[in-house]
């Protein structure tokens, strides 16, 4: 049994993984500002029906959950791209963001105040948003993303 605790705290030692976990705060404010960028980046490439650039800041599984449905990152481009040729805007403004960040995931939540609709009817909207993000290649990925309209009456 000694022997065994010596050959693992040996291994533990010598381990890269170890080393570099325990050389790196994975939850740093400097994350949390990535991981937040991040998301004010999708946001930006939807709003400028950037669909290369929304396939760049998730990943190749990634999907969302909005207005009731289900969504692929192409699908979810599509879907607002199309609302903007038929003359709809959509307004967001991503409010402070709540990241709990670990080394290779991240949660995220926030508001989202903005409006909806065709110009000059443009409703005020507020939506209740959140995500998983997965760090790849040293880059913060949108994994999944979950909108749901906040209720008027609160």
């Amino acid at each position: 049994m000694k022997r065994f605790a010596i050959c693992l705290a040996a291994f533990l030692l010598a381990s890269p993984v170890s080393v570099a976990a325990a050389k790196r705060s994975c939850s740093s404010d400097s994350a949390k500002q990535e991981v937040a960028g991040t998301i004010r980046s999708f946001f930006a490439a939807l709003a400028a029906d950037d669909e290369e650039a929304v396939r760049r800041l998730t990943t190749p599984g990634f999907y969302a959950f909005d207005v009731g449905k289900r969504y692929s990152g192409p699908e979810l481009s599509k879907a607002v791209a199309d609302a903007h040729r038929s003359g709809r805007t959509i307004e967001w403004n991503i409010g402070p963001v709540d990241a709990r960040v670990d080394c290779a995931y991240a949660f995220a939540a926030w508001e989202n105040v903005g409006a909806a609709g065709t110009a000059p009817n443009l409703q005020p909207r507020t939506w209740l948003e959140s995500a998983l993000l997965v760090r790849r290649d040293g880059r913060w990925l949108i994994d999944f993303l979950h909108s749901t309209p906040k209720d008027p009456r609160n």
